[in-house]
């Protein structure tokens, strides 16, 4: 999905500084095509076109902000907040706290997740009880191009995700496995 991750799950890892990439992805349900950048060591920024292959609209433009609060240790993991689609329509919009742990040759993903992260929701949003504004969740898929800050970590549920990567060190390859409970 562009950001440093699984397949289309978000780690908590982060690209070396200054890093550009391109990718794209052609999926049995969804197509894109995304721009990513390590603007510094703790934020990642991906401005990608996402859509639907039988989808009559074409393509949404989303963009996608995750930010390290802090990196992993011999006893803690790595840490990692993120928007997607903050200045988009919304029908790509989740949000996410997510953790990363190295084990030897293995790196286990974990992570809580709101709206598309959270289609399989199986909790009550934890936010809700900060305040029950965060118990609504607006699906305005309109034009998109402001700050949908109405969004972010809101919705009933809150639904988790993770994965795990292994890389063999012997050999140029990475095996990954992940849980998404995005439903397309």
């Amino acid at each position: 999905f562009g950001v440093v991750g699984l397949i289309d799950i978000p780690t908590a890892r982060m690209s070396q500084d200054g890093t550009l990439t391109t990718t794209t992805a052609v999926q049995s349900r969804t197509k894109s095509i995304a721009i990513t950048y390590q603007a510094t060591p703790w934020l990642e920024g991906t401005f990608r076109y996402t859509g639907f292959k039988q989808a009559t609209y074409g393509y949404d433009r989303n963009y996608e902000v995750k930010v390290r609060l802090w990196e992993e240790n011999d006893y803690f993991p790595q840490v990692a907040v993120g928007i997607r689609d903050i200045v988009g329509t919304g029908l790509w919009g989740s949000e996410y706290v997510v953790a990363s742990k190295q084990f030897g040759d293995f790196d286990l993903t974990m992570g809580m997740g709101w709206g598309r992260l959270a289609d399989k929701g199986v909790i009550k949003n934890p936010l809700t009880y900060l305040s029950e504004t965060f118990a609504t969740r607006k699906n305005n898929f309109g034009r998109g191009g402001t700050l949908s800050t109405g969004l972010f970590f809101s919705g009933e549920k809150a639904g988790f995700f993770g994965g795990l990567n292994y890389a063999p060190p012997s050999l140029p390859l990475s095996f990954m496995l992940e849980y998404n409970p995005d439903q397309y």
